[in-house]
């Protein structure tokens, strides 16, 4: 009950993330985590050693405790990759589907529908910086004298 619970919160707040991006990467984690515990309970249901190696077979109510003791490692796992996961989500920030950009003068519209400038959009929504050059195209328009014409 317990885990149905987690998972059913952890899917609700996957899918109602706008980022397609990390959806897909809290989506690949669950995979990883319930493929996780479908093969630990499989092995102590089955006991797979027994079989595959010729081991012992484990007695049922030793098996019970440790289906027991491994569900709740598997509960202090996917909680601390929630938490984390939580941090990661509320740190990342990124940019996607449509950006309206101005063709002329490249300024970006933003959510208030205000017009302002790329770069200061981008700092604002990602976290990726600028620093600032001259391309040489630019530089041979802004500054003829310092460039010789090659052709």
């Amino acid at each position: 009950m317990i885990i149905g619970w987690a998972i059913e919160s952890t899917l609700e707040k996957i899918f109602k993330m706008k980022s397609k991006t990390l959806r897909v990467v809290a989506i690949f984690q669950l995979t990883i985590l319930l493929l996780f515990l479908a093969l630990t309970l499989c092995n102590e249901v089955l006991d797979i050693p027994h079989y595959v190696f010729g081991d012992k077979s484990t007695s049922y109510s030793q098996r019970l405790g440790e289906i027991g003791i491994e569900l709740f490692i598997f509960i202090l796992v996917m909680a601390v990759q929630i938490l984390l996961f939580r941090m990661l989500y509320q740190r990342i920030r990124i940019l996607e589907g449509f950006i309206p950009i101005c063709a002329e003068c490249k300024k970006i519209r933003n959510m208030e529908n205000q017009w302002e400038q790329m770069e200061k959009y981008i700092m604002q929504n990602s976290l990726a910086r600028f620093s600032h050059g001259i391309c040489p195209d630019c530089a041979m328009k802004l500054y003829p004298d310092l460039y010789e014409d090659k052709t």
